[in-house]
């Protein structure tokens, strides 16, 4: 399996048995990265600090992207390119870095978000709906 970043679209889906197997499969096989705002958003369900810290560190487990400067200017030049169609206002800040973050290894986005499909008509880059 190579390398997928999954949106906390998915993570929140994990309800649903087709969701938690991929998801589950793609950790055992080490295949799964993650990027800060995608964990801040995961970490925020936690009921507690106890809970938050154990969670912490099982994304720390997974591969890390670095948000790096290029990401954010990749992010920019995407939201351009969707502001020219008027579709700007969609995909929010951090729908941007991720897909910037995932294009920039390589890795399939896998989510349940229709403004990754947005993104992923103007750059072309491998995603995957999962759940409904």
């Amino acid at each position: 399996m190579s390398l997928v970043l999954i949106d906390t679209s998915v993570w929140a889906r994990q309800n649903q048995p087709q969701v938690r197997q991929a998801v589950a499969e793609a950790v055992e096989a080490n295949a799964v990265a993650i990027v800060v705002p995608v964990m801040l958003e995961l970490l925020r369900s936690a009921r507690n600090q106890a809970e938050l810290l154990e969670l912490s560190e099982e994304y720390e487990a997974l591969h890390l992207i670095p948000l790096e400067p290029d990401l954010g200017k990749r992010a920019r030049a995407v939201q351009a390119v969707l502001a020219k169609r008027g579709y700007h206002r969609g995909p929010s800040p951090v729908d941007l870095l991720t897909a910037a973050a995932a294009e920039s290894v390589n890795a399939e986005l896998w989510h349940c978000d229709k403004h990754f499909e947005l993104i992923a008509q103007f750059t072309g880059q491998p995603i995957r709906r999962l759940g409904r």
